[in-house]
C-alpha cells in the first residue's frame, strides 16, 4: 500500500487492509466505526450533488473523543519517558514521536462539530471530496453509510469544481450535503451521489499500532521460547561439568604408572640412538662439575616436552628407582 499515490481509500479497501493484519479485534465493521467515531480514522466523501453555503454556524465539542485521545496521548508519552530511562543510550524515540505529534495534531484540529445556523446563495452543483464528522457516519444491520442533511454538521471541502458562489472563501464557513433522496437533489436525477472514502495516512497510522501491538506477543513469545532453550542447554551444561569432575576424581593426580611406561620408551630411544651419548647429560646448574648425571638427565627428558613426565614424576620415579 506504501507504493500507492491515491490519498484517499474505500471503505472496502479499509476492510480489506485491516482484515490482512490477522488481528480479530479490526476483523468487523464494529472496529471500523470505534475509530472513526474517536477520529482516528476521518471520514471523507466523494460527492455529487447540490450543496448549500454556510455563512454562520455554532460550535459543539464531542468530548468523549477528546477525552479518549487526550488518554491515549499521556499513554503513548509515558511510554517515551520510560523508554528513555531504561535505554538512554539505544532508545530510538523518533517512530513514537510521530505518532505523538500525529495524535496531538488530530486533537487540536477539531473534535468540535459545526452546525449550519446561517446559509446564503442558491444552492448549487457540484462534484468533489469532502470532509466529514464522524455524526455523518452510521452503521445500519449491514453496512456503514454516509447520512447527509441540514440537520448534521457542515462539511468542509477538500477538493471540488464549483461555479462562482456569489461569496468570498472568508464567509464560506463550510457546506450542507444532501442525500440523493432529499428534496434539494430530487431534481439533479441522480443515480448515486456520494461514496464513503478514508485518509491513507490514516490508515498507514493504524496498521503501524496494530503491527507494533501484535509484535509485542510474538516478540514475549520468542523471548520464553529463547530463555527454556537456555535453561535446557544449561542444565545440560552443568550435567557435563558433574560428569567431567566426578571422572577426574576417580582418577590418581599423579599417576606414576603411566609415567613410568614413557619414561622407559625415552630411555629405550636414548641408549639406542647413536647419536647419543652420557656426556649430552650434563647439568646446566653453575656447580655441575660437567660430567653426566641424574640431574641432566632430568633435565634434558624435560626438554622434550613429554606428556606426564613432568619433572615432579621423574624425579618420583627415580627416587623409588634409587631405593630399590
Amino acid at each position: 500500500m506504501s507504493d500507492d499515490t491515491r490519498p484517499f481509500f474505500t471503505l472496502e479497501e479499509v476492510r480489506k487492509y485491516l482484515a490482512a493484519t490477522n488481528d480479530r479485534a479490526f476483523s468487523n465493521d464494529k472496529a471500523i466505526m470505534q475509530l472513526i467515531d474517536t477520529n482516528q480514522l476521518t471520514p471523507y466523501v466523494k460527492y455529487k450533488g447540490l450543496v448549500s453555503f454556510v455563512t454562520q454556524s455554532i460550535s459543539m465539542n464531542r468530548e468523549p473523543t477528546i477525552n479518549s485521545l487526550t488518554n491515549t496521548i499521556k499513554t503513548e508519552m509515558t511510554k517515551l519517558e520510560i523508554g528513555e530511562l531504561t535505554e538512554p543510550h539505544y532508545y530510538d524515540s523518533a517512530l513514537n514521536v510521530d505518532s505523538v505529534i500525529y495524535l496531538v495534531k488530530k486533537l487540536l484540529s477539531s473534535f468540535e462539530d459545526k452546525f449550519a445556523t446561517k446559509t446564503a446563495g442558491a444552492n448549487l452543483f457540484t462534484e468533489g471530496v469532502f470532509k466529514l464528522s464522524p455524526l455523518n457516519i452510521a452503521q445500519s444491520a449491514s453496512e456503514i453509510e454516509v447520512v447527509l442533511g441540514d440537520q448534521r454538521p457542515i462539511s468542509q471541502a477538500i477538493r471540488f469544481d464549483l461555479n462562482d458562489p456569489g461569496l468570498s472563501d472568508d464567509e464560506i464557513e463550510g457546506y450542507i450535503l444532501y442525500a440523493i433522496e432529499s428534496d434539494e437533489n430530487q431534481s439533479v436525477n441522480l443515480e448515486k451521489n456520494c461514496e464513503l472514502l478514508f485518509a491513507k495516512h490514516d490508515l498507514l497510522y493504524i496498521l503501524s499500532i496494530i503491527k507494533n501491538s501484535n509484535l509485542i506477543p510474538k516478540l514475549e513469545s520468542d523471548l520464553s521460547s529463547a530463555n527454556r532453550t537456555i535453561n535446557q542447554q544449561y542444565k545440560e551444561i552443568e550435567k557435563l561439568k558433574k560428569e567431567l569432575k566426578k571422572s577426574q576424581s576417580q582418577q590418581p593426580e599423579n599417576d606414576v604408572k603411566d609415567s613410568v611406561y614413557l619414561l622407559i620408551l625415552v630411555l629405550k630411544d636414548l641408549l639406542l640412538n647413536p647419536c647419543i651419548n652420557a656426556f649430552h647429560f650434563k647439568s646446566d646448574s653453575p656447580k655441575s662439575t660437567g660430567k653426566p648425571s641424574q640431574t641432566g638427565l632430568i633435565e634434558y627428558i624435560i626438554s622434550k616436552n613429554i606428556p606426564k613426565l613432568g619433572k615432579r614424576n621423574i624425579e618420583e620415579i627415580f627416587r623409588l628407582a634409587n631405593k630399590r
